[in-house]
């Protein structure tokens, strides 16, 4: 897998109402459309946006697919600093 994969998510989760809706009731289907698999996919899972950051996938569409999966904004700087306090 390339990051391609994993930033064109994230930019649909963004942008596509649907793929956001579709992404919080069946993240597993979503992800196997996008073909995002191994490391990647554990943590768009688990929404670790520290681990993501740390592989090198976009800040800024990593920030805006958090909000989109509503995602509130202290559990995320807590997550992108790799404190989880869901």
């Amino acid at each position: 897998m390339s990051l391609y994969e994993i930033h064109k998510l994230l930019w649909d989760v963004r942008r596509l109402r649907e793929v956001t809706e579709r992404y919080r009731s069946d993240p597993d289907a979503v992800l196997d459309e996008y073909g995002v698999e191994g490391e990647f996919r554990t943590w768009m899972k688990d929404l670790d946006f520290k681990a993501l950051y740390e592989h090198d996938v976009n800040p800024y569409l990593l920030y805006f697919c958090a909000i989109q999966l509503e995602v509130d904004r202290a559990d995320y700087y807590a997550r992108i600093r790799g404190v989880k306090s869901r």
